[in-house]
């Protein structure tokens, strides 16, 4: 009895090694260049629309990748959920997104934000990243608060 007990740890072992080993092997042939993410046929259209889903998470999770991967088409895209954007946390985020662009656009409507919004978090925040923006961009016709 021995014996099996033995032999059920070593064919254990052999599976898991085996399955950790494929596991390994297919992330890393993962390919992970943006070029091939927005080359898709849909890519920018299933963007847009997580953009303005009514799922919170869909949004917060596309706005994010939309600001990372610096998805400049998308750019109105951001400026018009800014506009109607009713989470304070998703609105702070549209504002980064747009900053990491360059978006002068966007800087003009974050600005808006940041002197009109009810919440005080999303003006504090958006004020900070308006004058990050101008003061990196010295040459822009508008200006900080």
């Amino acid at each position: 009895m021995k014996t099996g007990l033995f032999e059920d740890k070593n064919y254990l072992t052999v599976v898991v090694s085996i399955l950790f080993t494929l596991m390994i092997s297919t992330t890393m042939a993962q390919n992970h260049k943006v070029a091939d993410l927005c080359n898709h046929k849909y890519a920018k259209q299933n963007l847009i629309t997580a953009i303005h889903s009514s799922n919170m998470g869909v949004r917060e999770s596309a706005v994010y990748l939309t600001g990372k991967y610096r998805f400049v088409d998308l750019e109105d895209e951001l400026i018009k959920q800014l506009q109607v954007e009713s989470e304070a946390d998703i609105k702070v985020l549209i504002g980064l997104a747009l900053f990491r662009m360059n978006s002068e656009k966007g800087m003009r409507e974050l600005k808006e934000v940041s002197i009109y919004d009810q919440n005080l978090k999303v003006r504090q925040m958006s004020q900070a990243i308006c004058k990050e923006y101008f003061e990196n961009n010295p040459d822009n016709k508008i200006t900080a608060q």
